[in-house]
């Protein structure tokens, strides 16, 4: 009983300390359970709906309409859905897409309102509605027909709702997608059939050539091509990834810190713990009891953690879902991470702390009661400075950063940390806009882009012309296209800067990086529509991120293809053309994908500060509490130099000012490995999607967080100061008269 009344007034005595490392567990507990938990219910909640609701294989379109879409079927052990599509205007900068309710493949779930029960009924998806303030019981015009808001729905191949499956920004200000009954598109004007197909044993290869055999396939996209299906797995692996390696550094942080805590704790009571053992109690009761701060901290911050990591995982789970228009269908509490987050701290901390205590109760019974051996060692490294010469103050800080040296570095990895928490947020920003307004802008130079059913030969009234086509290697699926030699509706640039004529071979950056092809490697490819292959040797690489892209001669592109001379596939053009409906498989405009970029980065604004405040927090937290325990653990000397006649300001400087150059030290060394780190961090969540987001810094971002970290050096010097003022001359002269 006695140890334990002991206990718990040494935490109340040193309380800012103790809630300090404990707010560090809570807050790991919290990050570590809200964002583990959230991507293990988001992949569940995926693979739930993308079986229950019967995703796609592939989508496809074919020159003619299939007209034995059943003996496929029984052939190949498939489903293949004809679908319905029209773009409509829903005002003048928004396009809403008009798609029939199936009944095979690509089923619907009603999110939220009531299922299509009449012609005049129209579900909406959720982003679209929201983003134009559309209700359910509304009604809406389209093209003159009035339409009933039935309710909200979630489709497996609109998760992500793009208007092309090779985008990469949504915009449901600018696009949504809506489903009516099959019955209303097939008398729509202008409408467009695809088709969509679901394998249970047959591989797409082999349909592709049965299909090719009485057809001629315009456009293929498979599953893992597709951006609206597919981008939603690399970002749950960006969630799960930050909630496992962000918490453990802040858990090794609170774990050093506690460590550091409780090895003062015991210096301070040698003389206690002596005396314990001469009253006769046990090694074990005084291992036991020491053990229990680790314990109480681990424990309780833990359990405050987690529970408040469940909290927050219902609003982050919803927002995610109604980010990628994905229906929560159930929320599991995941025991395996439930578990990881209760007793991770108390793993981590208990081991070392029972280390730390045994190396203590190691010392003598007798010297521990005289107050342990204090004797202050001069390293190596203090030997090699001549110090003789150098004024007082000087003189005292080195020696103080020699005999110190732990408790720096720890200082510099603790700044390392908040640094690298801090630019996380920056550098996503940084990334994003430099993709989106520096390369996006700079290599795609039109507005609109036109794509037709099959290869055109009369020039186009306006624009440059390309053909474009999907293409497979042995790992990954590309997009090659074949442009004139003087073309420059689209730019490209080598990492120099130079700019590049397309009478080349170009892969772009992207590409590049995941194959690891370099300037005169070869690569074989095969075209997803005529299954033909051919070798092509790759001359330039471009500094491009956007897509797995490859760029080649126009003429070239044909002839290896077997295309007509001198057709295309594609014009890119500046102004808006009048080409017939019936020829065009799709048009996309540029400022669709920067107005999304616009509308993402509100967002990300907001969490950019949010990160940077809870990296201060973090870096308020370290340096107070390494300054708190500088001031205890000299505040013997702190009283002399009072006694003697120095001000508080002038100690303060000698004691902690030196302190600084840490603290820019670890931020400087933050920089670096933030940029490794979170580049590995981007490479692994794109790893499966066709598109590499580089990582940049600018030196704005760089200035504030600097700021940020030395305004929260100097809030620690200001919780601190009161606690150096605390310290008062009588402590030296009565410990000097004991």
């Amino acid at each position: 009983m006695p140890l334990r009344k002991k206990l718990f007034r040494t935490i109340m005595e040193k309380k800012a300390q103790f809630f300090s490392a404990w707010f560090l567990i809570v807050i790991s507990s919290i990050v570590f359970y809200s964002f583990t938990a959230t991507g293990a219910n988001l992949i569940d909640n995926l693979q739930v709906f993308f079986k229950e609701n019967k995703v796609e294989d592939a989508q496809f379109i074919t020159q003619k309409p299939l007209n034995d879409i059943k003996g496929i079927e029984n052939q190949y052990g498939a489903e293949i859905e004809q679908r319905y599509v029209a773009d409509v205007s829903y005002n003048k900068d928004a396009t809403l897409r008009l798609l029939d309710a199936t009944n095979d493949v690509n089923l619907l779930s009603v999110v939220e309102g009531e299922n299509l029960s009449a012609n005049s009924d129209i579900l909406v998806d959720k982003g679209f509605a929201k983003a134009h303030e559309l209700s359910i019981g509304d009604d809406v015009k389209l093209r003159g027909k009035t339409f009933h808001i039935s309710g909200y729905m979630a489709i497996p191949d609109y998760i992500y709702p793009l208007k092309e499956e090779s985008g990469f920004l949504k915009n449901p200000d600018a696009f949504g997608v809506a489903v009516v009954k099959q019955s209303v598109l097939e008398k729509w004007e202008e409408h467009q059939v695809y088709y969509s197909v679901r394998l249970s044993g047959a591989s797409l290869e082999e349909v592709k050539k049965q299909l090719n055999k009485s057809n001629n396939i315009i456009k293929w996209t498979d599953k893992k091509d597709n951006n609206r299906i597919s981008f939603i797995k690399g970002d749950i692996a960006g969630v799960k990834k930050m909630g496992q390696f962000l918490p453990i550094g802040i858990l090794f942080i609170s774990m050093v810190i506690i460590l550091i805590l409780l090895w003062r704790l015991m210096k301070k009571e040698y003389v206690q713990i002596g005396t314990l053992y001469a009253l006769g109690y046990k090694k074990s009761e005084i291992v036991r009891h020491y053990l229990s701060y680790a314990g109480l901290l681990a424990v309780s911050g833990s359990v405050v953690g987690t529970i408040l990591g469940w909290v927050f995982l219902h609003p982050l789970l919803s927002t995610f879902a109604a980010y990628y228009n994905l229906p929560v269908l159930e929320v599991k509490p995941h025991e395996v991470y439930l578990l990881t987050s209760l007793l991770l701290p108390l793993i981590l901390f208990i081991p070392l702390t029972y280390y730390l205590v045994q190396r203590v109760l190691k010392i003598p019974p007798v010297s521990l009661i005289k107050g342990g051996e204090r004797k202050v060692k001069v390293s190596r490294l203090e030997r090699l400075f001549k110090l003789k010469k150098l004024p007082f103050r000087r003189k005292f800080v080195i020696r103080e950063i020699m005999r110190n040296l732990p408790r720096a570095v720890f200082l510099i990895i603790g700044v390392l940390f908040a640094t690298l928490l801090l630019l996380f947020g920056f550098v996503t920003k940084n990334s994003m806009e430099y993709l989106v307004t520096d390369n996006f802008q700079q290599v795609y130079n039109y507005e609109y882009s036109y794509l037709f059913y099959a290869p055109q030969t009369a020039p186009p009234e306006s624009g440059q012309i390309g053909a474009v086509a999907p293409f497979t290697t042995m790992e990954e699926s590309i997009t090659i296209t074949g442009l004139k030699p003087d073309n420059t509706a689209i730019r490209l640039e080598d990492s120099n800067g130079d700019k590049l004529r397309f009478n080349s071979v170009i892969m772009n950056q992207s590409l590049s990086d995941k194959l690891g092809i370099h300037v005169g490697d070869s690569i074989q490819v095969t075209n997803e529509l005529t299954n033909k292959s051919f070798t092509i040797t790759v001359d330039h690489i471009a500094e491009s991120y956007l897509g797995n892209m490859i760029y080649m001669p126009l003429e070239e592109f044909n002839q290896l293809n077997d295309y007509p001379s001198g057709s295309y596939t594609e014009i890119y053009s500046n102004q808006e053309l009048s080409v017939a409906k019936e020829k065009i498989v799709s048009t996309t405009k540029s400022s669709d994908t920067i107005s999304g970029f616009k509308d993402m980065i509100k967002p990300l604004n907001y969490g950019v500060a949010g990160i940077a405040f809870v990296a201060a927090i973090i870096a308020v937290i370290i340096i107070y509490i390494l300054i708190s325990l500088l001031i205890e653990e000299n505040s013997f000397t702190i009283s002399l130099m009072k006694v003697i006649g120095y001000r508080e300001h002038s100690i303060m400087r000698m004691m902690i000012g030196y302190n600084i150059w840490f603290i820019i030290l670890g931020y400087l060394i933050g920089i670096p490995v933030t940029l490794l780190s979170i580049s590995a961090f981007m490479n692994s969540i794109t790893a499966e999607m066709n598109v590499t987001i580089p990582v940049k810094l600018d030196w704005l971002s760089v200035l504030i967080s600097f700021v940020m970290i030395i305004v929260s050096y100097y809030i620690s010097l200001w919780l601190n100061h009161r606690k150096l003022k605390g310290i008062s001359m009588t402590e030296a002269i009565n410990r000097s008269t004991e």
